[in-house]
């Protein structure tokens, strides 16, 4: 403590430098940085921020202009990928719905199908609904046309009787606007995201 007359002044307060970590103390207002060098790098560092952040906004403002020149059926097959890739993350490490074997983890790309129970072409109005989606292996797929009697079976041991009875009677049709299928496709990518990032922690 210094003392100054009858007052004790308080010694200068240490600061961080926001650049390279050292302890300084101020000698103006707002400082932030140790030294010229670490000033210069600090404002590198900020421009370098705002130019990141412009081309974020950008790429924003770019993806709304394609998005409004696509057609319906085109934002269909987008919302329906970016759901697919979700029911994939979701399940990823589970047990295939139908055959019960286990799906690959953190797998590069499509090591795995998203099976819908009752089919997209049968059934389009539960193209989007995760009752109907499960992770399922390419063989039974694919190969086995959905393995459909063993996706049932399936299908009650992991959700229940009454839950796959009310999936097969609901016929209840679903319209989604281009605005819908944006907003969907941007919500299963985001929940996609934090399903890996959680799976990276």
């Amino acid at each position: 403590m210094i003392e100054a007359g009858n007052k004790a002044l308080k010694p200068p307060k240490m600061v961080k430098c926001k650049a390279c970590c050292t302890l300084f103390i101020r000698v103006r207002p707002m400082q932030k940085a140790c030294s010229v060098s670490c000033a210069v790098d600090l404002s590198k560092i900020s421009a370098a921020k705002a130019e990141a952040k412009q081309k974020k906004a950008e790429r924003r403002q770019d993806k709304a202009k394609l998005d409004a020149m696509r057609t319906r059926p085109q934002l269909m097959r987008v919302a329906q990928s970016a759901f697919n890739v979700y029911v994939r993350a979701r399940d990823a490490g589970k047990q295939c719905i139908s055959c019960g074997n286990q799906l690959p983890i953190n797998a590069i790309g499509g090591a795995f199908d998203c099976g819908h129970y009752r089919s997209v072409g049968s059934a389009p109005h539960l193209r989007f609904d995760e009752r109907n989606a499960y992770g399922q292996c390419k063989h039974c797929n694919r190969y086995l046309s959905g393995n459909h009697v063993e996706y049932r079976k399936g299908l009650i041991a992991r959700v229940g009787i009454e839950t796959v009875e009310a999936l097969e009677c609901d016929q209840e049709p679903r319209k989604y606007s281009k605005d819908d299928l944006i907003r969907l496709a941007e919500s299963y990518r985001r929940q996609a995201r934090m399903i890996k990032r959680s799976a990276d922690v």
